[in-house]
């Protein structure tokens, strides 16, 4: 499943449905870290140069980042409550009853889960550093939480 193109004609960025973006987002990131555990060409899934070669290098999400940072740029609080979404179900490791897409998946750690959002990013969204991204993704999830 890709960003659906035609939920979205005719709107900016800005005005794309927050669940919209989060499904898009959960599929695509689903996929690159099942293709990344599936990967033999790196056995040591936790060392860090597997990390950055095997899945937060490879891109994914194009569409679906851009309307990520304009929600960044426009309704913060619903930026920061799709980072907290996507945290919480590959971080703290999703319900699997809710998720059973989730089942038996390892979680991603959160800085790796990160970098890989601000790396994919960096070619959408030129307004800010990955490492200004990075900053403003692992507030996020906190933000959110606060606000609640």
């Amino acid at each position: 499943m890709t960003f659906n193109d035609e939920l979205a004609t005719g709107l900016r960025p800005s005005e794309a449905p927050t669940g919209v973006i989060v499904s898009a987002l959960r599929w695509d990131l689903l996929n690159e870290w099942v293709r990344y555990l599936n990967d033999d060409k790196y056995p040591d899934k936790t060392a860090e140069k597997s990390y950055v070669w095997g899945f937060i290098n490879r891109d994914f999400g194009g569409d679906a980042l851009r309307c990520l940072w304009s929600k960044h740029e426009t309704s913060y609080p619903m930026f920061a409550e799709t980072v907290w979404l996507l945290h919480r179900d590959f971080c703290e490791g999703a319900d699997t009853e809710d998720h059973p897409l989730f089942a038996d998946l390892p979680p991603i750690p959160a800085d790796v889960l990160f970098r890989k959002i601000a790396n994919s990013s960096a070619m959408a969204f030129r307004k800010l550093t990955e490492a200004e991204m990075v900053e403003i993704l692992r507030k996020a999830p906190q933000d959110y939480a606060a606000m609640r």
